[in-house]
């Protein structure tokens, strides 16, 4: 289990630092920027808006999820 949530802070630490450009690695991501909302423009999500939040358990009530985050752009 804790093989998981180590996998799951590392690959959070490494998208955020991809979209935000904010982070660096070893760096944490603070509770702040996980109540940050993102428009869902393509796929299916229960919300409107995605918060990494809403896939944390220590913010969510005890939820603890993965997410796979795809980027893709047309330039």
């Amino acid at each position: 289990m804790s093989k998981f949530v180590l996998l799951f802070i590392f690959l959070i630490n490494l998208g955020v630092s991809m979209l935000l450009g904010a982070y660096e690695i070893g760096d944490t991501m603070t509770i702040a920027d996980q109540y940050f909302e993102y428009d869902i423009c393509y796929g299916e999500y229960p919300e409107e808006v995605f918060k990494f939040a809403d896939i944390n358990g220590a913010t969510n009530g005890g939820d603890y999820k993965v997410a796979v985050i795809g980027m893709s752009a047309t330039w």
